[in-house]
């Protein structure tokens, strides 16, 4: 029986590694428009690319911004490697008895969804569960093993979408739009208020 149970798992380990999509790190990076200016050098008329993006360092961003993030959304994101699994196991129970026990998600796990693994609007619970354990598989084997805890802090904020509805571009999106457009000042300037 513990032949069959091990083999079990292995066939399912080596099916979420062989399925998970390529690591690509480029994918990673926030890519920020081409700015047009004036004459003058300094009258922005256009910006041109995909999305409307200002990237910040991991230096530039406020720690209040840092400790808000991993207390909201992976309060011991800076212990493990990219798999919270007591949070797991405590969402997954939670699930299986029917309650919203809360997300599961690592800020890695969640970098790697929402650059590799998207979630499909008509996804099914089968294929909820298997994109689960690649994120954990990427987070775990290819994101927090080539990266810093700092770098993979800059990847999600700099890739979140923040709203809708900013200048030319129809969504705001990283935290550096985003402080510009609610608070009126770069993100390096935020405070706790």
């Amino acid at each position: 029986m513990g032949i069959i149970c091990a083999s079990a798992v292995l066939a399912f380990a080596l099916y979420i590694i062989v399925t998970s999509p390529d690591f690509v790190p480029n994918e990673l990076y926030t890519k920020e428009p081409t700015v047009i200016y004036a004459n003058d050098g300094t009258t922005e008329i256009a910006r041109l690319g995909k999305k409307n993006v200002e990237l910040v360092t991991y230096q530039d961003m406020p720690q209040v911004l840092i400790d808000a993030l991993v207390a909201t959304e992976d309060s011991r994101f800076f212990q493990h490697n990219g798999v919270d699994a007591a949070r797991f196991i405590k969402a997954s129970l939670g699930q299986l008895a029917g309650k919203n026990a809360g997300g599961a998600s690592t800020l890695s796990m969640q970098v790697i969804k929402n650059t590799y693994t998207k979630k499909t609007n008509n996804e099914n619970r089968i294929e909820s569960f298997l994109r689960k354990f690649k994120d954990i598989y990427m987070a775990v084997f290819k994101l927090e093993s080539a990266y810093t805890k700092e770098e993979i802090i800059e990847f999600y904020l700099n890739s979140q979408w923040l709203g809708s509805g900013y200048g030319t571009y129809e969504t705001i999106n990283g935290v550096e739009q985003g402080s510009q457009y609610f608070f009126g000042k770069s993100v390096s300037d935020l405070t706790l208020p």
